[in-house]
């Protein structure tokens, strides 16, 4: 028996045909989109926040993009509310979100603070197709030095199903946040 009857033995020609045209689908099955945009609710047009800050310095930059970067949002909004008391959950009161940022038809927005504690209330609509995604998150936000540690620390606890809280280095930053897919939404 040669060798190729052998391999055949073990690897039969029409399953590794199949698993070739499979493999070929499943990498090509993201480009092959209309227009060139991604599907909606696809990994390509997941929205993420990204919060970055530089250890020893009071700004908090905040960034919404998707994690397919050439995801065009139809929507993107943030807004940010302060004045509330810390605690490390999220605020049980009523919060007043001020200093929207509104884009339409973009690829990201971006905006910088300079306190905290904060929260911020993020959302990103995508359209592909007739076919709507929207992306949302809210967080509370605070920077600061844990007692009992030196270490300065970016604190995010989340309002927001799907979303969790956590505890990160500022000199780790940046972070990114992926929001939550609620479906469809917008016009």
């Amino acid at each position: 028996m040669t060798a190729a009857g052998r391999v055949g033995t073990w690897f039969p020609l029409p399953f590794v045909g199949v698993a070739l045209l499979l493999a070929v689908l499943i990498v090509l099955t993201p480009i092959l989109t209309a227009n060139g945009q991604p599907a909606a609710g696809s990994i390509y047009s997941q929205a993420e926040l990204i919060v970055d800050a530089v250890p020893g310095n009071s700004s908090i930059h905040f960034y919404v993009r998707g994690e397919g970067t050439t995801a065009r949002y139809q929507d993107i909004r943030m807004g940010f509310a302060f004045g509330f008391n810390w605690s490390g959950t999220f605020p049980s009161g009523r919060l007043n979100w001020t200093d929207w940022q509104n884009a339409t038809s973009v690829l990201s927005i971006a905006f910088a603070v300079n306190r905290t504690p904060l929260a911020v209330n993020v959302s990103a609509l995508y359209s592909a197709n007739g076919v709507n995604a929207l992306y949302v998150g809210v967080l509370a936000i605070d920077v600061g030095v844990p007692a009992g540690t030196s270490t300065e620390t970016l604190t995010v606890v989340s309002g927001t199903a799907g979303i969790g809280s956590f505890a990160y280095p500022v000199a780790n930053l940046p972070i990114p946040i992926p929001l939550s897919d609620v479906g469809s939404g917008g016009p």
